[in-house]
Protein backbone atom coordinates (compact mmCIF):
# COMPACT_ATOMS: atom_id res chain seq x y z
CA UNK A 1 0.00 0.00 0.00
CA UNK A 2 2.91 2.40 0.89
CA UNK A 3 4.80 1.73 -2.44
CA UNK A 4 1.55 2.40 -4.11
CA UNK A 5 0.64 5.54 -2.61
CA UNK A 6 4.36 6.59 -2.91
CA UNK A 7 3.78 5.82 -6.76
CA UNK A 8 0.73 7.91 -7.48
CA UNK A 9 2.23 10.78 -5.39
CA UNK A 10 5.11 10.47 -7.82
CA UNK A 11 2.97 10.39 -10.61
CA UNK A 12 0.77 13.23 -9.90
CA UNK A 13 3.81 15.66 -8.44
CA UNK A 14 5.25 15.18 -11.78
CA UNK A 15 2.11 15.82 -13.73
CA UNK A 16 1.82 19.23 -12.16
CA UNK A 17 5.38 19.88 -12.28
CA UNK A 18 5.31 19.48 -16.20
CA UNK A 19 1.77 21.04 -16.36
CA UNK A 20 2.42 24.23 -14.47
CA UNK A 21 5.99 24.67 -15.77
CA UNK A 22 4.94 27.73 -18.43
CA UNK A 23 2.93 29.38 -15.90
CA UNK A 24 5.90 29.10 -13.54
CA UNK A 25 8.37 30.39 -16.04
CA UNK A 26 6.67 33.34 -16.68
CA UNK A 27 5.83 34.14 -13.05
CA UNK A 28 9.39 33.56 -12.21
CA UNK A 29 10.29 36.27 -14.67
CA UNK A 30 7.63 38.75 -13.56
CA UNK A 31 8.84 38.37 -10.08
CA UNK A 32 13.07 38.55 -11.29
CA UNK A 33 12.31 41.61 -13.26
CA UNK A 34 10.37 43.59 -10.48
CA UNK A 35 13.00 42.46 -8.05
CA UNK A 36 10.48 40.00 -6.26
CA UNK A 37 12.60 36.76 -6.75
CA UNK A 38 12.49 34.70 -4.00
CA UNK A 39 14.85 33.99 -1.16
CA UNK A 40 14.48 30.65 0.92
CA UNK A 41 15.61 29.22 3.76
CA UNK A 42 16.63 25.31 3.53
CA UNK A 43 17.54 23.75 6.68
CA UNK A 44 18.26 20.03 7.62
CA UNK A 45 19.23 18.53 10.65
CA UNK A 46 20.97 15.10 9.58
CA UNK A 47 22.68 14.04 6.79
CA UNK A 48 22.84 10.13 7.38
CA UNK A 49 22.53 6.67 5.64
CA UNK A 50 21.52 5.05 8.64
CA UNK A 51 19.86 5.00 11.35
CA UNK A 52 17.32 6.92 9.38
CA UNK A 53 14.20 8.74 11.42
CA UNK A 54 12.03 11.98 10.46
CA UNK A 55 14.75 14.60 10.52
CA UNK A 56 17.30 12.51 8.44
CA UNK A 57 18.06 13.00 4.85
CA UNK A 58 20.35 10.14 2.74
CA UNK A 59 23.44 11.31 1.68
CA UNK A 60 22.48 10.65 -1.50
CA UNK A 61 19.15 12.51 -1.30
CA UNK A 62 21.05 15.46 0.29
CA UNK A 63 23.92 15.06 -3.43
CA UNK A 64 20.91 15.25 -5.46
CA UNK A 65 19.73 17.87 -3.42
CA UNK A 66 22.89 20.02 -4.00
CA UNK A 67 22.63 19.10 -7.90
CA UNK A 68 19.80 20.27 -8.35
CA UNK A 69 19.95 23.83 -6.43
CA UNK A 70 23.33 24.55 -8.00
CA UNK A 71 22.17 25.49 -11.59
CA UNK A 72 18.58 26.96 -10.49
CA UNK A 73 19.23 28.93 -7.53
CA UNK A 74 21.89 31.52 -6.23
CA UNK A 75 23.23 29.46 -3.27
CA UNK A 76 23.91 32.35 -0.37
CA UNK A 77 24.78 33.49 3.33
CA UNK A 78 22.04 33.99 5.55
CA UNK A 79 23.26 37.91 5.47
CA UNK A 80 23.24 38.21 2.19
CA UNK A 81 19.45 36.33 1.83
CA UNK A 82 18.65 39.27 4.26
CA UNK A 83 19.90 42.45 2.09
CA UNK A 84 18.17 40.63 -1.03
CA UNK A 85 14.86 40.34 1.04
CA UNK A 86 15.43 44.08 2.23
CA UNK A 87 16.79 45.46 -1.31
CA UNK A 88 15.13 43.67 -4.03
CA UNK A 89 16.57 40.11 -5.64
CA UNK A 90 16.57 39.48 -9.17
CA UNK A 91 17.01 35.71 -9.06
CA UNK A 92 15.73 32.75 -7.01
CA UNK A 93 17.98 32.44 -3.97
CA UNK A 94 18.78 30.05 -1.15
CA UNK A 95 20.15 29.70 2.00
CA UNK A 96 21.07 26.65 3.41
CA UNK A 97 21.04 25.78 7.31
CA UNK A 98 21.44 22.87 9.69
CA UNK A 99 19.73 22.67 13.36
CA UNK A 100 21.12 21.02 16.16
CA UNK A 101 24.58 19.63 14.73
CA UNK A 102 25.20 15.91 14.33
CA UNK A 103 28.60 14.35 14.27
CA UNK A 104 27.29 12.38 11.10
CA UNK A 105 26.93 15.64 8.71
CA UNK A 106 30.79 15.86 8.98
CA UNK A 107 31.02 12.65 6.92
CA UNK A 108 29.49 13.77 3.52
CA UNK A 109 26.90 17.33 3.84
CA UNK A 110 29.27 19.34 5.54
CA UNK A 111 32.83 18.34 3.50
CA UNK A 112 30.59 18.46 0.60
CA UNK A 113 29.57 21.95 0.92
CA UNK A 114 33.00 23.41 2.29
CA UNK A 115 34.63 21.67 -0.62
CA UNK A 116 32.16 23.57 -3.13
CA UNK A 117 31.94 26.80 -1.90
CA UNK A 118 28.56 26.75 -0.43
CA UNK A 119 28.08 28.67 2.04
CA UNK A 120 26.13 27.49 5.10
CA UNK A 121 25.04 28.39 8.79
CA UNK A 122 25.15 25.76 11.57
CA UNK A 123 22.89 26.09 14.20
CA UNK A 124 23.96 23.97 17.56
CA UNK A 125 22.68 23.14 21.00
CA UNK A 126 25.51 24.22 23.06
CA UNK A 127 25.03 21.73 26.11
CA UNK A 128 25.26 18.54 23.29
CA UNK A 129 28.70 19.88 21.80
CA UNK A 130 30.55 20.67 25.18
CA UNK A 131 29.34 17.07 27.05
CA UNK A 132 28.96 14.88 24.22
CA UNK A 133 24.94 13.95 25.43
CA UNK A 134 22.25 13.02 22.63
CA UNK A 135 19.83 15.15 21.72
CA UNK A 136 16.83 14.69 24.07
CA UNK A 137 14.74 13.94 21.21
CA UNK A 138 16.40 11.23 19.94
CA UNK A 139 17.00 9.65 23.25
CA UNK A 140 13.52 10.15 23.97
CA UNK A 141 12.91 8.42 20.29
CA UNK A 142 14.98 5.35 21.94
CA UNK A 143 17.50 6.16 19.41
CA UNK A 144 20.25 8.22 20.81
CA UNK A 145 22.74 9.71 18.03
CA UNK A 146 26.03 11.71 18.52
CA UNK A 147 25.94 15.24 18.29
CA UNK A 148 29.02 17.09 17.13
CA UNK A 149 32.05 17.67 19.66
CA UNK A 150 33.18 21.27 20.25
CA UNK A 151 36.49 20.84 18.54
CA UNK A 152 34.63 20.04 15.20
CA UNK A 153 32.59 23.27 15.82
CA UNK A 154 35.66 25.22 16.23
CA UNK A 155 37.31 23.83 12.78
CA UNK A 156 33.87 24.55 11.23
CA UNK A 157 34.02 28.16 12.25
CA UNK A 158 37.85 28.37 11.39
CA UNK A 159 37.05 26.97 8.01
CA UNK A 160 34.22 29.85 7.64
CA UNK A 161 31.13 28.34 8.41
CA UNK A 162 28.54 30.51 10.21
CA UNK A 163 27.64 29.06 13.51
CA UNK A 164 24.48 29.82 15.18
CA UNK A 165 22.99 29.49 18.79
CA UNK A 166 20.18 27.39 19.11
CA UNK A 167 19.61 27.29 23.23
CA UNK A 168 21.38 25.49 25.65
CA UNK A 169 19.02 22.03 26.40
CA UNK A 170 17.15 22.11 23.09
CA UNK A 171 14.37 23.42 24.99
CA UNK A 172 10.58 23.99 23.61
CA UNK A 173 10.34 27.54 24.30
CA UNK A 174 7.00 27.96 24.07
CA UNK A 175 6.56 26.19 27.30
CA UNK A 176 8.76 28.00 29.37
CA UNK A 177 7.22 31.00 31.28
CA UNK A 178 10.49 31.71 33.50
CA UNK A 179 12.61 35.00 32.02
CA UNK A 180 15.58 33.36 33.80
CA UNK A 181 15.69 30.27 32.27
CA UNK A 182 14.67 31.87 28.89
CA UNK A 183 17.38 34.38 29.24
CA UNK A 184 20.20 31.73 29.54
CA UNK A 185 18.85 29.55 26.92
CA UNK A 186 19.02 31.98 24.52
CA UNK A 187 21.52 35.10 25.52
CA UNK A 188 24.13 33.34 28.14
CA UNK A 189 24.08 30.40 26.07
CA UNK A 190 24.98 31.89 22.88
CA UNK A 191 27.29 34.44 25.09
CA UNK A 192 29.19 31.00 25.15
CA UNK A 193 29.17 29.56 22.41
CA UNK A 194 30.46 32.82 21.33
CA UNK A 195 33.42 32.29 23.20
CA UNK A 196 34.03 29.07 22.54
CA UNK A 197 34.92 28.81 18.90
CA UNK A 198 36.54 32.66 19.39
CA UNK A 199 33.60 33.98 17.27
CA UNK A 200 30.79 36.18 17.30
CA UNK A 201 27.38 34.70 17.08
CA UNK A 202 24.79 36.28 14.45
CA UNK A 203 21.86 33.99 14.50
CA UNK A 204 19.77 32.40 16.13
CA UNK A 205 17.29 29.50 15.13
CA UNK A 206 14.36 28.76 17.65
CA UNK A 207 14.10 24.96 18.76
CA UNK A 208 10.35 23.58 17.62
CA UNK A 209 9.17 26.54 16.36
CA UNK A 210 5.39 26.76 16.46
CA UNK A 211 3.07 24.62 15.00
CA UNK A 212 1.99 23.39 12.42
CA UNK A 213 4.78 25.23 10.45
CA UNK A 214 7.40 23.93 11.12
CA UNK A 215 8.25 20.09 12.09
CA UNK A 216 9.12 18.40 15.22
CA UNK A 217 12.28 19.70 16.00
Amino acid sequence: MNWLMNTTRKVLLTTWYQATRPYRWWFARSAAAAGRAPVMVLFYHRVADRPRNAWTISTGEFRRHIEWLRPEFDLVDLAEAQRRIREGNTRPTVSITFDDGYADNMKTALPLLIREKIPFTYFVTLRNVVTGEPFPHDTAAGAPLAPNSLEEICGLAEAGVEIGGHTRTHIDLSKVNNPEVILDEVVTATAELDQLINRTIRYFAVPYCMPPACPPI
